[in-house]
């Protein structure tokens, strides 16, 4: 066996002779054994993706490229390059999402049960977990630390990001709301690719929301062209298009979708300026206006089988209250009249009345309070750390004080320290994160298309 030692440069290897031969015996059994102690060592988990560059590094030794199957190993610190993403998915199945320019250190991470323990570190950047089964077999297994507090996690599905002036940046980016929820009685939730969020009175609503309504439960949204809608119980509603400019509302378009359910609208200064501009659409037709107000119900899936359908059966009932409606630029519904319709393509049929009484209220006799301003948290976010929890419980522990998360609750505490204080919403610039969801945890990821280089660089997972 040959053995190599470091000396000054230039020096040259001792021969085994130059050591005595139980000395030389001993110096290899001990590097024998350390080689295989270090090959023995079990990884604390695997890169799935590796966009750009990402690295990983272990004091004392030298940073490593890794790439996709790489192990990675408790004691190491995996960093992403300012245009770089990185996944990985620990022993315990645990799923890691890191965003750009992040340090994140596994600091300790045992399995083994009744040892269960995972403690991560955040030095920067911000990032998106998953829990795997120690926090469900340990509830206090897991941390993640950072210089201003730690997250106690318990079985659930968070973010946390450290942020500087990017992180206002990015809320300055943002679009503005199509409209909020001004007033809500009961669950009603806004959701947005594969994120929810509980809907409060004076909440924003955004263009690709979709909002379910749970039994019982309704709200009125008032978009900002001054439309309605009384979104009614047991409902889905989708905002899909708002354009509106005070100054040009002739230019505005709102397109709608109703999903399932019913609900009762008014229209708004794009109906009065543009009516062609406003479109509601169902699953048997799309229903246009002429200043208008008007209720519309679908019964069971909306469009019935049948080609004979008639109003005992699945079908969307139209009732007009003021103005008029069109149903697909065709048949004119007059204020006063209700009519059924059960499948696309053909003629309403007049009906006495709405299928049930409605007791929610018309939205343009509901009187709703000034809008609120945005949350700090979303209008300006300071730096500090951010904590949104969608799924289980977070605990963010201070020097000062402990808050605990919620499902769709979020918690902040400042750059300098202090105390930790919940938020009144989870932050936009957290909870939509175009990196984060183009890295969708529990899914498989086949290509990420954010232009984080202006490219359309492909990554796999394997």
């Amino acid at each position: 066996m040959n053995i190599a030692f470091a000396g000054a440069p230039g020096s040259r290897a001792p021969s085994s002779s130059a050591l005595p031969r139980g000395l030389y015996a001993i110096v290899a059994l001990l590097l024998l054994v350390a080689t295989a102690a270090a090959r023995a060592a079990d990884p604390a988990g695997e890169i799935l993706v590796a966009r750009g560059v990402v690295t990983a590094y272990a004091a004392g030794g030298t940073a490593r490229i890794v790439a996709p199957g790489s192990d990675v190993f408790a004691g190491e610190v995996i960093s992403t390059g300012k245009r770089s993403l990185a996944i990985m998915r620990l022993a315990d199945g645990s799923r890691i999402t890191l965003r750009p320019d992040t340090a994140f250190e596994i600091t300790e991470f045992e399995t083994k049960e009744n040892e269960e323990n995972a403690l991560f570190t955040l030095f920067r950047g911000g990032l998106r977990t998953v829990t795997g089964f120690l926090s469900k077999r340990n509830p206090d297994a897991m941390r993640l630390r950072t210089s201003v507090a730690t997250i106690g996690i318990r079985g659930t599905i968070f973010d946390a990001r450290l942020c500087g002036e990017e992180c206002a940046e990015e809320a300055r980016e943002r679009p503005a709301p199509a409209g909020r929820a001004g007033f809500v009685r009961g669950r009603v939730v806004a959701r947005s690719g594969s994120r929810a969020r509980t809907l409060e009175s004076g909440a924003p609503v955004y263009v690709g929301d979709t909002l379910l309504s749970e039994a019982g439960a309704y709200a009125v949204i008032a978009f900002r062209d001054e439309s309605r809608v009384t979104l009614l119980p047991n409902s889905e509603f989708e905002v899909e298009e708002l354009r509106f400019e005070p100054a040009e509302p002739e230019s505005g378009s709102a397109i709608f979708r109703l999903l399932r359910g019913g609900l009762r609208a008014v229209s708004g200064l794009i109906g009065k300026s543009r009516s062609r501009g406003y479109k509601m659409r169902t699953a048997v037709a799309t229903i246009g206006i002429r200043g208008t107000g008007y209720d519309a119900v679908c019964q069971g899936a909306c469009q019935s089988p049948e080609l004979d359908a008639g109003p005992d059966g699945d079908g969307l009932y139209t009732e007009v209250w003021d103005g008029a409606i069109t149903l697909d630029d065709v048949h004119v519904v007059e204020a006063g009249e209700t009519v059924f319709l059960g499948k696309a393509g053909f003629a309403p049929v007049p009906v006495p009345g709405l299928p049930m009484t409605l007791g929610e209220p018309r939205p343009d006799t509901v009187t709703l309070p000034p809008a609120p301003p945005p949350p700090p948290s979303s209008a300006n976010p300071q730096a500090g750390l951010y904590v949104s929890c969608y799924e289980g419980n977070c605990a963010v522990q201070t020097e000062a004080n402990l808050v605990e998360l919620g499902p769709g609750q979020a918690g902040y505490v400042g750059a300098a320290g202090g105390a930790a204080e919940e938020l009144p919403e989870v932050p936009p610039f957290q909870a939509e994160d175009p990196v984060l969801h183009a890295g969708e945890l529990g899914g498989v990821l086949n290509r990420f298309n954010e232009n984080l280089d202006g490219g359309g660089l492909q990554c796999t997972v394997r």
